[in-house]
C-alpha cells in the first residue's frame, strides 16, 4: 500500500513540473492539455488510493477475526485449565460479589458454577463464616497484598491452604479479588505424625533409662540426654563439644581410642566393653560403653552413637552376691560344726544326767542331794540347749521332714496344757485352751512338729506374763473335701514387743532382750525355729503385739482329713436325745468353755451357781420317780471340797444310780480323786483338760466306772499291752516285771524305742510295753510314768530326753540311724 502510494505521488510531481513546462513555452492548447492530463492524473491517483483502502479495510478485518479466534482459542484453554484444577478458585468483584467460579469451588458448596455467579458469601455459607470470609477480603483489597494462611475446617477438621489475591487495574486501582483454596488435609496429617514421631524420638532420647550421646567423627559430644548428665554428674551444657577421652579413665583410655578408631575405618560395625569414668567430682563410676556408627544414605560416615550404661551398683550386687556365697557357706560349715559338737557334747551329758539320778537314788546328805539335783537340772539345761542348736541346724541343712500321722488336736492341746499349767499356777496367771467344736476329731499330719512349735509359743507366753492370763485358740477357717486349714492363735497380757522387736524377733539367737542382765534367759532360738517348722507345714508365724499390752502369735497351716470310717450307729443320738446335765459351776467363761466343748450333742445343760441351788435342783420331782438329770458335773473351784462331799451324799440319798462327776485342778484333784469311792463319784478329772472333761462326761453317761487312781484316756491311744505293763507299777502284775535288771537286754529294748522316737513313729508305744517289762518292779517309777505321759502326747522329744534318764541310754541313735529317719 505504502509503495503504490509513493507512486501516486511521483506522478503527480511529474505532471507539476511538465505543466509548468509547458505554462512557460506553451500556448493555451497546451496548457488545456496539461490541464486534461492532470485530471486524468488525479482520477488514475484517486482509484488507486480507493482499491488500496478498501484492500486495507478487508485486510484489517482479517486481522481482527483472526486475533478473535486466538484469543477464543486460548480462552478455551484457560477455561479447561482452570476447571480441571484440584485447587477451588474463584473471582469476585471489588463488592465482594462472585464473577467466576471453577466446578472444584462449585462442587464443595453442591452448586453448578453459573449458579454461584452474582451471589454474595451470606447466600452461600452461615452467616458467621460468611462474614469472616468478607472481613478477610475486605482486608486484603484494603491492604492491596496477597494473603496466604492455613485454616481448619469446623465441620471435618480437615485443612485448607487459602490465598487471596488482590487484581489491580492499569492505574493500580483494586477491582476485584482472586481467591484459591487447597486441601493440604494430607500434609498437615504427614507433618502432625512427622512431629509425633520426632516428639516420640526426643522423649526416648530424653527419657531413656541408659545414657545416649552422638559424637562427631572427631569424638567430640555433639548431642547427649539427661541420664547421660546424671551418669556424669555434668549440665548438658558442660558437655557438648567436649571429647569423651576426658571423661575415661586414663587406663582404660587406649582401648577405648583402639576400638573407637577400628569402628571409623569400618573394621567393625560396633563395640561394647566396660570402662571407668570420671564423674565431675573425680569420683569414678563403672560403666557399659556401646558405639556404633551411623552413615548417611551414600555410605559415608556422619556421627558416632554412643550408649552408656551404669553398672556401679550391678557390680556392687554381685559383690554383695559373691560375700554371701561366702558367709552362708560358713554358715553351713558352722552349722555342720554345730550339728556334729552337739552329738559329741551330748553323749557324756547323758552320762553325767544318768548318772547324777543314779546317785539321786541313793542315800545322801541334805547338801549331796541339793549339788546333785543342781547338777542334773543343769544338765538338763544344757542338754535342751543343745537340741535346739541341733534342731536349727537340721533346718538350715535341710534336713527336717515333716511325717503324715493321724491324730488328736485336742489330745496336742491337752498335753500342752498339762506341761504348762502347773508352771501357770505358779505364777498365778490363767492358762486356757479354746478347741472350735467344730474341729474335726482326728487329722492327719505330723503332730511332734506341731506340739513342738506351739510349747515353744505357749512356753513363751507363760514365760513373759507376770498377770493376766494366756489363752490358745483353735479353729478351722476353711475346709476342702480332703482337706483342711486350722488356724492357732496363742494370746498373752505379759510385757509385749515394741515394733523394732517385732522386725528381729525371729532372728537366730536373738532375744527382745538381749543385754546381759536379762531376766528370762533363753537361747534366741525358740521362735526362729518354731518360724521355719511352720513354713515347712506350709503357714507362715506373725505377730501382733504392744509393749506393756501383750502378743499374739498366729499361724495357719493345712492338714488332711482322715478317710471317713463306719457311719455311728442310729440308736445312738435317739439314747442321746433326752439326756440332761445339771451342771455346778459359778465361772461364766468355764460354763461357755464347757458350752462350747459339748456344742453338737444332743444334750441339755443345766447351771447353777452354787451348793443351794444344785441341791434345789436335785430335789424337784421328775415323772415316774426317775432322777431329773443324767449326770451331775461338779466343779470343785466352785463348791469346794465339803460342796462336793454335800452334793455326792444328797445325790446318794436321793438318786443312787445318778453318776456325778467332779472336775478339779492342782491338790485339789488328788485328794478328791482319792475320796472318790466313798464319795460315789463316776470320775475325777482335770478341769483344765476339756478333752479328758468331754471325755470323762461321755464315760459317766455311759454308766462306766474310771479307775479312781487313774485319769481318763482316750481309748485309741492306750493298749492293752501297755496297761498291762502299766498296771504293774502297783503291783497288779507284779508277777510280769523283770526281777533283776539285766544291763544287756534293757540296752537292746532302749535302742530299739529309741530308733522309733527318732522317726517319730507310733509303734513306740508297743516297743514302749517291752522296755517297760525289763526294768525291775519298784525302780523308775515315776520317770516310766512320765515317759508314758510323753508318748500319750505324742511328744516323742521330751521322750527321748527323758529315755536317757536311764542308766547306759543316750539321747539319740546312732547318726546313720538318724539319718534315715
Amino acid at each position: 500500500m505504502r509503495r503504490n502510494l509513493a507512486r501516486g505521488l511521483l506522478l503527480c510531481v511529474l505532471l507539476v513540473l511538465w505543466s509548468a513546462l509547458f505554462a512557460l513555452v506553451g500556448d493555451g492548447v497546451t496548457v488545456f492539455w496539461l490541464m486534461l492530463m492532470m485530471a486524468g492524473a488525479a482520477t488514475l491517483l484517486w482509484m488507486v488510493w480507493r482499491r488500496q483502502s478498501e484492500g486495507a479495510a478487508s485486510r484489517r478485518e482479517e486481522i481482527a477475526r483472526k486475533e478473535a479466534e486466538s484469543a477464543l482459542f486460548f480462552e478455551k484453554r484457560y477455561r479447561a485449565l482452570i476447571e480441571n484444577l484440584p485447587q477451588r478458585i474463584f473471582l469476585k468483584d471489588h463488592n465482594s460479589v462472585y464473577l467466576s467460579c471453577n466446578s472444584s469451588f462449585a462442587r464443595q458448596l453442591g452448586l453448578q458454577p453459573k449458579d454461584v455467579f452474582g451471589k454474595t458469601d451470606y447466600d452461600l455459607f452461615p452467616e458467621p463464616m460468611a462474614r469472616k470470609r468478607l472481613d478477610d477480603d475486605a482486608r486484603v483489597m484494603a491492604a492491596g497484598t496477597p494473603e496466604e494462611r492455613d485454616e481448619q475446617r469446623d465441620r471435618d477438621g480437615s485443612w485448607v491452604s487459602k490465598a487471596l489475591i488482590p487484581l489491580k487495574d492499569e492505574a493500580g486501582t483494586v477491582h476485584g479479588l482472586l481467591g484459591i483454596l487447597t486441601d493440604i488435609t494430607y500434609r498437615k496429617q504427614a507433618e502432625q505424625q512427622l512431629k509425633e514421631s520426632e516428639q516420640r524420638f526426643r522423649d526416648t532420647f530424653e527419657q531413656a533409662a541408659v545414657g545416649i550421646c552422638h559424637f562427631d567423627l572427631d569424638g567430640k559430644v555433639i548431642r547427649i540426654n539427661r541420664r547421660f548428665c546424671d551418669i556424669l554428674g555434668y549440665q548438658q551444657g558442660e558437655l557438648l563439644g567436649r571429647s569423651l577421652d576426658e571423661m575415661v579413665h586414663p587406663e582404660d583410655l587406649p582401648a577405648e581410642r583402639a576400638q573407637s578408631g577400628r569402628l571409623v575405618a569400618r573394621e567393625i560395625e560396633n563395640y561394647s566393653m566396660e570402662l571407668r569414668q570420671l564423674r565431675k567430682d573425680g569420683s569414678l563410676v563403672f560403666v557399659n560403653l556401646t558405639k556404633s556408627l551411623v552413615c548417611g544414605e551414600g555410605g559415608e560416615p556422619r556421627y558416632l552413637t554412643g550408649v552408656v550404661e551404669d553398672i556401679t551398683a550391678k557390680l556392687e550386687a554381685q559383690t554383695l552376691r559373691r560375700e554371701r556365697d561366702l558367709v552362708q557357706a560358713a554358715s553351713r560349715a558352722k552349722s555342720q560344726f554345730l550339728a556334729g559338737m552337739s552329738h559329741e557334747i551330748r553323749t557324756p551329758m547323758n552320762a553325767i544326767i544318768g548318772l547324777g539320778r543314779l546317785a539321786l537314788q541313793t542315800e545322801l546328805t541334805a547338801k549331796q542331794r541339793e549339788y546333785l539335783e543342781k547338777i542334773c537340772s543343769s544338765g538338763q539345761t544344757l542338754l535342751d540347749i543343745i537340741n535346739d542348736i541341733l534342731d536349727f541346724s537340721k533346718i538350715e541343712a535341710g534336713r527336717v521332714e515333716l511325717e503324715r500321722t493321724e491324730f488328736s488336736p485336742a489330745e496336742v492341746l491337752g498335753a500342752i496344757s498339762d506341761l504348762f499349767s502347773v508352771k501357770a499356777r505358779e505364777k498365778g496367771i490363767g492358762l486356757r485352751v479354746r478347741l472350735a467344736p467344730q474341729l474335726p476329731k482326728r487329722l492327719l499330719g505330723d503332730p511332734l512338729r506341731l506340739t513342738q512349735v506351739l510349747n515353744n509359743l505357749v512356753g513363751n507366753a507363760v514365760k513373759f506374763t507376770e498377770r493376766g492370763e494366756v489363752v490358745v485358740e483353735v479353729k478351722p477357717v476353711e475346709r476342702g473335701t480332703e482337706s483342711l486349714c486350722v488356724h492357732f492363735c496363742v494370746k498373752d497380757t505379759g510385757v509385749g514387743l515394741s515394733p523394732d522387736q517385732i522386725e528381729k524377733i525371729f532372728t537366730p539367737f536373738t532375744q527382745a532382750d538381749s543385754s546381759t542382765t536379762r531376766r528370762y534367759g533363753g537361747t534366741g532360738l525358740g521362735l526362729s525355729i518354731s518360724s521355719q517348722l511352720v513354713e515347712l507345714m506350709g503357714g507362715e508365724l506373725r505377730v501382733q503385739s504392744s509393749a506393756g499390752v501383750g502378743s499374739s502369735f498366729y499361724f495357719t497351716v493345712g492338714f488332711q482329713l482322715p478317710a471317713a470310717g463306719e457311719p455311728p450307729k442310729a440308736t445312738l443320738d435317739q439314747e442321746l436325745d433326752s439326756l440332761r446335765l445339771l451342771v455346778l459351776d459359778g465361772d461364766l467363761e468355764s460354763r461357755d468353755k464347757l458350752c462350747g466343748l459339748l456344742h453338737g450333742l444332743p444334750l441339755s445343760l443345766d447351771f447353777v451357781e452354787n451348793v443351794p441351788a444344785a441341791l434345789a435342783a436335785l430335789s424337784e420331782p421328775a415323772p415316774s420317780g426317775a432322777p431329773p438329770y443324767d449326770l451331775v458335773v461338779i466343779d470343785g473351784a466352785t463348791a469346794g471340797e465339803d460342796g462336793i462331799r454335800v452334793v455326792c451324799r444328797d445325790i446318794s440319798s436321793r438318786h443312787s444310780d445318778l453318776p456325778a462327776l467332779a472336775a478339779a485342778t492342782g491338790c485339789q484333784l488328788e485328794q478328791i480323786r482319792q475320796q472318790s469311792r466313798q464319795l460315789g463319784l463316776s470320775g475325777v478329772v482335770a478341769s483344765s483338760r476339756p478333752a479328758l472333761v468331754l471325755d470323762g462326761i461321755v464315760r459317766a453317761l455311759s454308766r462306766g466306772q474310771l479307775p479312781p487312781d487313774r485319769e481318763p484316756r482316750p481309748p485309741a491311744l492306750t493298749g492293752a499291752g501297755l496297761q498291762g505293763t502299766l498296771n504293774g507299777w502297783s503291783g497288779g502284775l507284779a508277777a510280769e516285771r523283770a526281777a533283776v535288771l539285766e544291763p544287756a537286754r534293757l540296752a537292746e529294748e532302749a535302742a530299739k524305742l529309741l530308733r522309733l522316737l527318732a522317726r517319730n513313729s507310733l509303734d513306740a508305744k508297743r516297743q514302749f510295753a517291752l522296755f517297760a517289762g525289763v526294768i525291775p518292779a519298784g525302780t523308775f517309777v515315776k520317770e516310766l510314768k512320765a515317759l508314758e505321759l510323753c508318748l500319750d502326747k505324742l511328744d516323742f522329744k521330751k521322750a527321748r530326753q527323758l529315755l536317757s534318764t536311764f542308766p547306759g541310754i543316750p539321747s539319740e541313735p546312732p547318726a546313720e540311724e538318724r539319718d534315715t529317719a
